[in-house]
């Protein structure tokens, strides 16, 4: 699958360096702006926000190019599952609700008749989709509004499309058709004007056809753009979601990072050699009453294991010097005895093959960095439960 710009091959190789160091700035500058203790003040918090909403859009412009560097290479994987179109809604309120109200934008969804309660489909493919159209929508209108609507193609449950339209500023007819091209945009100064890396349209045209679908615009300049997603009836459909083998999911609901009852007292092995995540953390872990013990690589890590006895949980970075994650997971597992103890990846990776060679190597589960601090008590709460 090509889209028009060939990347170096090693780039998805690249993700180790480039999320490393924004996996502390992202989770020591989100508690900093939460203020727990009530020590900073007003424009301290706005300081750290600001460096999270930073660290943020720089991750966005990784991911990209490393959807990209998938798209590229052929291994862009889908995931199909039933996608509840309540839940749909919700997310986009949750996530574009705010953005309107700070901007003075008005914002409706609109629902058709006829709408299914659910489709076949990847849900985090199709929400990465809405999210590039309704960002660039709200980025590119400065005043009146924006608006999704949803609704079923010419009455067929299994055909969802999903319109979003605005009153921004609009694309010339001459030039809608080179926007869903890579690195492009409508014109050298959108770029300088409202930022962005030109990826975004490109990623969703070849993801709406991997879900069987496309993507088309209307755009008059000055007057507003409509770009409409039609979701198709994925390959395999029910049958897919039945079959499918994956692992947890790793959605997690917000929590308030404090002691946990349910948590208090676990010992929890962390082996990760970069100072500044296990910095991070351990203050995260801690936070909720749980005991950290902390190794800087794979051979440290089975020395701990020997000498400190029993853990509750075991998070391995895969990537670290003398010995990695995948080897010590594998040495460890080897005993049996071993097999009860739950071992999350935290791997900078996110590909298809990246993910299966962590399970295969012993993992129960993986964690992508920058690793989000609620994702990841949820899904060690769900671990340490089973």
């Amino acid at each position: 699958m090509r889209i028009g710009t060939k990347l170096p091959s090693g780039l998805a190789n690249m993700s180790h360096e480039l999320r490393t160091p924004l996996n502390s700035l992202l989770i020591l500058s989100k508690m900093l702006f939460e203020n727990h203790g009530g020590n900073l003040t007003a424009r301290q918090v706005e300081y750290a926000k600001t460096i999270y909403s930073s660290g943020c859009d720089l991750l966005t412009m990784i991911n990209d190019m490393l959807d990209l560097a998938k798209m590229e290479s052929g291994k862009m994987e889908v995931t199909p599952s039933r996608l509840y179109i309540e839940d749909l809604i919700d997310f986009t309120e949750k996530s574009f609700r705010p953005w309107a109200l700070v901007g003075n934008i008005g914002f409706h969804i609109q629902l058709q008749e006829g709408l299914p309660s659910y489709i076949i489909s990847d849900e985090k493919r199709l929400q990465q989709v809405l999210n590039n159209l309704l960002s660039n929508a709200f980025k590119f209108t400065e005043q009146g509004e924006v608006s999704l609507e949803i609704g079923a193609v010419d009455g067929l449950s299994n055909r969802i499309y999903f319109a979003v339209k605005d009153t921004g500023i609009g694309i010339a007819k001459e030039k809608q058709a080179h926007i869903f091209e890579a690195f492009q945009q409508a014109d050298g100064t959108i770029s300088r004007k409202y930022g962005g890396t030109g990826l975004g349209l490109s990623i969703c045209r070849e993801i709406s056809a991997l879900l069987g679908g496309e993507i088309t615009v209307e755009s008059e300049e000055g007057k507003g753009s409509t770009f409409t997603f039609l979701a198709g009836d994925y390959q395999g459909a029910e049958e897919a979601v039945n079959d499918a083998s994956i692992l947890l999911d790793e959605a997690a609901v917000p929590i308030e990072i404090t002691e946990q009852d349910d948590l208090k007292g676990k010992r929890v092995l962390l082996v990760d050699d970069d100072v500044r995540s296990v910095f991070a953390l351990t203050d995260v872990l801690e936070r909720t009453g749980m005991s950290v013990k902390f190794a800087r690589n794979g051979i440290e890590s089975l020395k701990a294991l020997q000498e400190e006895g029993h853990f509750d949980m075991i998070l391995m970075d895969m990537m670290m010097p003398g010995m990695d994650g995948y080897e010590a997971m594998q040495k460890w597992r080897k005993n049996p005895d071993n097999d009860s103890v739950p071992v999350i990846a935290l791997t900078e990776k996110a590909m298809k093959e990246d993910r299966e060679k962590c399970t295969e190597a012993g993992a129960s589960d993986y964690i992508v960095k920058p690793v989000d601090p609620d994702r990841l008590i949820s899904l060690i709460r769900v671990w340490l439960e089973r």
